[in-house]
């Protein structure tokens, strides 16, 4: 209970192992998860004897992909600080649909947006990297505060978006060349943490899964695992480090399985670490139907923290991102560059946590 007596969104968020954000999600009735989810959430509070605050009008962020038609271009001037004004989130539909991830730092954009009572407009740039497709005719530019491209882009495009004059931050990337402020987690730092734990474990042979060319982040996170591993194994010669360059696109379940079915029991590591959850519990199935004993004769660790990974069995040890703070922190970020134009580049690297289970 908190010192109020009174049940938080936090602590059911902590009974479920799901982020506060699912909870309130659910609570609130909006999309974005499972109706299994949502049934375990309402169900969790009701025993838990939670109480819902009293209901109040607040400003609420735009659909995404959808434009206002106060947001149309039209005659007059406006104030794009003032509230009332909008975002460009420039993101693509493959990020835009992806629900494990991309979905829920959007969710922490448009949570930090309506904070401030501004909206959000959702766009897709096209590769070309035109001006009239980074910002588009039809809005209407002396409402729009500022812009947040979400993931990586090409230094094209990201030079159209500063090329339209607006405070601009890059969200979960960095392009040095760009000279524009950048929020993102700090992948490198979360591999080397996981890896610290696993070597603490007296794990000493490892297998990276992933193919760093999928996305940035999957780069860091092999360069992190490796810097963390080869800077040990120099120091006490006792170590080994493979990588499954697992392509993670259309099959790639069915490369991992083909690598795992060629590699001989006595050729297991000590302990997996995955590019992400979704291979790591793809992997975690695969041993188990093997009859591979996780984590005593394999330690099988994620970086995430997505939903799913404390519904494994034997749920999964992971790296928390903090998905909706990443979202939230850039639109802090981009409301220091509006008031602050002139201000030194920044580069913020969120640090990630540990959520240790029963996977190591």
């Amino acid at each position: 209970m908190s010192r109020g007596g009174k049940v938080t969104m936090q602590q059911i968020a902590d009974r479920l192992h799901v982020s506060k954000y699912t909870v309130s999600q659910a609570m609130s009735g909006k999309s974005g998860i499972s109706e299994a989810t949502r049934q375990r959430v309402l169900e969790t509070a009701q025993a838990m004897g939670y109480e819902a605050p009293p209901t109040r009008t607040e400003p609420r962020a735009l659909p995404t992909r959808l434009v206002h038609p106060d947001l149309l271009t039209h005659s007059g001037a406006g104030n794009a600080n003032a509230e009332g004004g909008f975002i460009v989130v420039w993101m693509s539909r493959v990020h835009q649909e992806e629900k494990m991830y991309w979905q829920r730092v959007l969710g922490g954009i448009q949570e930090g947006c309506r904070q401030r009572g501004w909206g959000t407009v959702v766009l897709a740039p096209m590769d070309d990297g035109k001006t009239a497709d980074i910002l588009p005719p039809y809005l209407d530019r002396s409402r729009c505060a500022g812009g947040l491209a979400v993931g990586s882009f090409p230094l094209r495009q990201l030079t159209a978006m500063k090329r339209t004059a607006l405070p601009v931050v890059l969200v979960d990337h960095q392009e040095p060349f760009s000279g524009l402020d950048s929020v993102a987690n700090d992948n490198i730092a979360a591999a080397r943490m996981i890896c610290g734990m696993l070597l603490d474990k007296g794990c000493r042979s490892f297998i990276f899964v992933g193919s760093d060319r999928f996305s940035v982040s999957f780069r860091e996170r092999w360069l992190g695992c490796r810097s963390a591993l080869e800077q040990t194994f120099a120091q006490r010669h006792d170590g080994a480090l493979r990588r499954w360059n697992i392509p993670y696109s259309r099959e790639w379940e069915e490369s991992m399985l083909s690598r795992l079915e060629k590699t001989s029991d006595e050729e297991l590591p000590d302990a997996f670490l995955c590019a992400n959850d979704d291979i790591a519990i793809q992997l975690l199935k695969a041993l188990q139907q093997r009859g591979v004993a996780v984590p005593g004769r394999c330690r099988v660790a994620g970086i995430d923290n997505i939903e799913g990974s404390s519904w494994t069995r034997p749920p999964l040890t992971t790296m928390d991102l903090g998905k909706e703070v990443l979202g939230q922190r850039a639109v802090e970020a981009l409301e220091r560059r509006m008031h602050m134009p002139s201000a030194s580049v920044e580069r913020v690297g969120l640090v990630p946590e540990l959520v240790l289970r029963g996977s190591t």
